[in-house]
């Protein structure tokens, strides 16, 4: 989203910790905040087996979301060098919300599917016939 306040000069408007939830669904597909919230949501999804039921996929969502908000935070933290009082509020809000998704979904990763050996495939082409 492009913001303008000189009319010569454009710049593109930042996702920071007042951003509104709108803001998210803007992301252009490019940016580290996009790439966060793939990554997360893809190794989420592997963690509950790759085929999440709904619930599970609104969960995954709302955890990705959360992770970006607070590596958002973070990052302005880290700039301005300390936090206000309000934004550590929030942040300690989130990242409990993180936490519950987060133990929601398990802290213990679905088993792997197991993928046929050398044997089970001889096996399985010798009873065909």
């Amino acid at each position: 989203m492009l913001v303008s306040g000189d009319p010569w000069r454009m710049t593109v408007a930042q996702i920071g910790p007042y951003s509104r939830p709108h803001m998210l669904a803007k992301l252009d597909q490019r940016t580290k905040e996009a790439r966060l919230l793939a990554t997360t949501r893809a190794a989420l999804t592997r963690h509950v087996g790759g085929s999440p039921s709904h619930v599970e996929r609104a969960v995954i969502e709302r955890a990705a979301r959360l992770t970006l908000w607070c590596e958002v935070m973070d990052r302005a933290a880290l700039e301005d060098g300390s936090m206000s009082e309000r934004l550590s509020r929030s942040y300690l809000a989130a990242q409990n919300a993180l936490r519950l998704c987060l133990r929601e979904l398990g802290l213990k990763a679905a088993p792997a599917e197991k993928l046929p050996d050398l044997h089970d495939i001889i096996a399985e082409h010798g009873t065909a016939r």
